[in-house]
């Protein structure tokens, strides 16, 4: 019997734009297969245990996802969609190019922290390989192509490129999840924001 180690509550995120035109079928299963990377690791969750979650046939999973390697890409995709859906709603306000990317990666920064499968998702599996290896490019395009995209929608953007700017906050978002130790300090949203302003928008000069 698996163990249930305790988490602390999920943050409560909303459904990506787009998310409600999906197969509802397909969500719950996304949603059941997150529930329970939270609780027990990704590595240790079969698709029996997704199936029994989402109160479906194993057999109705398969047909939706037919490996649970799929299931993982889908649900991790969208689990980083609805983490930056909440940070477009928070910076939507920003019209400036630099108040925009220093508030979106303070609110990003500090959701993922505080979610326990992003701590999931960066733990090593059995065979010692992290699962942020194995799905990094993934989950890296979707943050990048979601940074760049926030970058353009800001006006004065000139000397910033779109594109370098979304490259380096993606990646150091992930290091600095991956090791939070730094000499930067980034415990509170106005250190980030500073961090920002300071290192990640002029890295990204054009």
């Amino acid at each position: 019997m698996r163990s249930t180690p305790q988490q602390p509550a999920p943050f409560a995120l909303a459904p990506p734009a787009g998310e409600s035109e999906t197969d509802p079928q397909v969500l719950r299963i996304i949603d059941a297969a997150l529930a329970e990377f939270r609780e027990h690791g990704i590595d240790r969750v079969r698709m029996e245990h997704i199936a029994r979650r989402a109160g479906l046939h194993r057999a109705t999973v398969y047909r939706a996802f037919p490996s649970k390697d799929s299931v993982v890409t889908t649900a991790l995709t969208t689990w980083l969609g609805r983490v930056l859906s909440e940070v477009s709603a928070a910076v939507a306000q920003h019209t400036d190019v630099r108040d925009r990317a220093a508030e979106g990666f303070a609110i990003a920064l500090r959701t993922l922290r505080a979610d326990p499968l992003t701590n999931r998702v960066l733990l090593a599996d059995e065979g010692g390989r992290p699962f942020v290896i194995t799905y990094g490019a993934t989950l890296l395009a979707t943050a990048r192509a979601y940074f760049a995209d926030q970058l353009r929608q800001a006006e004065d953007i000139e000397g910033i490129d779109p594109e370098a700017a979304a490259e380096v906050a993606a990646r150091l978002s992930l290091t600095l999840l991956l090791i939070p130790d730094s000499v930067f300090p980034l415990d509170t949203d106005d250190q980030a924001r500073t961090f920002a302003r300071t290192h990640l928008l002029p890295a990204a000069q054009a």
